[in-house]
């Protein structure tokens, strides 16, 4: 008999979520991590907690740089990069602690060794090695996430990536970022707000193309008011050493800089862990069906490593649906189809479901709603109106897909995720009583909108087109 029921690889937010929901369901788990110090994954330890914890130190110095406007006297505000450092890490470390405080609690057995799947076994029993260690289960659940991917180009090496700027001694009175995705703008707005000439160079002809294309070009338009230079449609050529800076040249020009931020993306971090000849891959990411369930029966994958989104929260929600498949005898099938993601930017930016381009592309006779944050009474209150909500419906109504641009858009699309998860129609989100003055109003008027009948902005017909 296999000493565990379920094997865990890799204590991200999809490994250790995964690991708790199988113990919660009575089975005998143990979770292996390489890495005694990053319990929780690259998500807590080098990616959305830690860069969040800095974007809302920018935050705050920004809301006391504005505080004349609101009626407040303060003197000028410093950076204290070192405290905002340590603030960053205090938070890191009080969330490491809670993840291996929850896998204690519910007696899930931790190894910190990197797991390797061993050849042979059988359906009804898999075995990894652990540092010398062979740990036996029923099922094993590879969850080991992805890591930084740089381009080859010369003098790559001279520059930071989205792990290695986190321990930067100071901010840079310059910096050029090497990509205008997610990762990259981040970066660009938060030090941009800390007071560094920001470039940004991004090989295609727009920003953060997984966007709806209308709002990353307001998107856009923001960046250059606030001074970041932007090149698009520019190839990084090299990087090379211009004293104790940088020199980077890219196709159409070059730019000097005190540090250079490469955010292309990452790779699936799939490499030793024994699944050469054992377990499909493709491009080096982990192949899964729709229960995830890899080439090899009894090994399950799910997170970054299958290179289906690269999004913590859908690592959790693949754990859990992996977890009911490998513990379970009812198959559930994984749906993408409202999987929100985020980007905390300034302002910040949040989708769910069909952009309008996605939905004409496949078809629909589609129908828009947009508000601006310049008509809501909130945001005025707040003092931060730039944005929309822009939401797209079917010809009938019903909601496809939904983009924010905005104050607290990160937490405003959880009401649209709910209302797409339940098939509702935009008159029926409207129907909804928002509490006034709240955020979440524009959400409201853009779906009155959808029929042209936002209340807060002149009227319009709105056509199906």
């Amino acid at each position: 008999m296999p000493d565990f029921d379920l094997t865990v690889v890799g204590s991200g937010p999809g490994g250790y979520v995964a690991a708790i929901h199988a113990a919660r369901l009575g089975a005998r788990v143990v979770i292996l991590e390489e890495d005694a110090n990053r319990w929780g994954g690259t998500c807590l330890n080098w990616g959305c907690i830690p860069t969040k914890a800095l974007i809302h130190g920018a935050e705050v110095l920004e809301t006391v740089r504005r505080a004349a406007e609101f009626g407040v006297r303060a003197g000028e505000p410093e950076v204290d990069w070192p405290a905002m450092q340590r603030r960053k890490d205090e938070v890191v470390r009080g969330l490491r602690r809670g993840v291996q405080g929850l896998l204690a609690a519910n007696r899930v057995e931790t190894v910190v060794a990197r797991g390797r799947l061993l050849p042979g076994g059988s359906e009804a029993e898999r075995r990894v090695a652990a540092d010398g260690r062979e740990i036996g289960s029923r099922a094993v659940l590879l969850a080991p996430g992805s890591a930084v991917a740089v381009p080859a180009v010369a003098g790559v090496e001279l520059a930071l990536t989205s792990d290695t700027i986190l321990g930067l001694d100071r901010v840079p009175d310059s910096l050029v970022v090497v990509g205008g995705g997610v990762v990259g703008m981040e970066f660009a707005t938060l030090f941009n707000l800390l007071g560094s000439r920001v470039t940004v160079v991004e090989m295609l002809d727009r920003l953060l193309v997984p966007l709806d294309r209308e709002v990353a070009e307001r998107f856009q338009q923001l960046m250059s008011r606030r001074r970041i230079e932007i090149h698009l449609g520019a190839r990084l050529e090299s990087i090379e050493p211009a004293g104790s800076f940088r020199r980077v040249r890219f196709s159409g020009g070059e730019v000097v800089a005190e540090a250079v931020l490469v955010a292309t993306g990452r790779r699936p971090n799939t490499a030793d862990m024994g699944l050469e000849g054992s377990v499909a891959l493709d491009r080096g990411a982990i192949r899964v069906d729709q229960h995830l369930r890899t080439s090899l029966p009894g090994v399950y994958a799910i997170g970054d490593a299958t290179g289906i989104s690269m999004l913590a929260h859908t690592a959790s929600y693949q754990g859990e649906v992996a977890v009911a498949n490998a513990l379970g005898e009812k198959r559930i099938t994984a749906d993408y189809g409202v999987i929100p993601a985020c980007i905390y930017t300034q302002p910040e930016i949040a989708w769910v479901g069909l952009a309008e381009e996605q939905a004409r592309d496949q078809g629909e006779q589609v129908r828009v709603g947009r508000f601006p944050f310049s008509a809501l009474g909130r945001a005025a209150v707040l003092g931060e109106t730039d944005g929309l909500v822009k939401l797209v419906a079917s010809s009938d109504g019903t909601l496809l897909g939904a983009t924010i641009m905005g104050p607290r858009a990160t937490d405003l699309v959880a009401e649209v995720a709910l209302a797409l998860g339940l098939g509702i129609t935009a008159a029926e989100l409207a129907s909804v009583v928002h509490a006034h003055p709240t955020l979440p109003e524009a959400v409201a008027e853009a779906a009155l909108d959808v029929a042209g009948r936002a209340v807060h902005v002149p009227p319009r017909r709105r056509p199906v087109s």
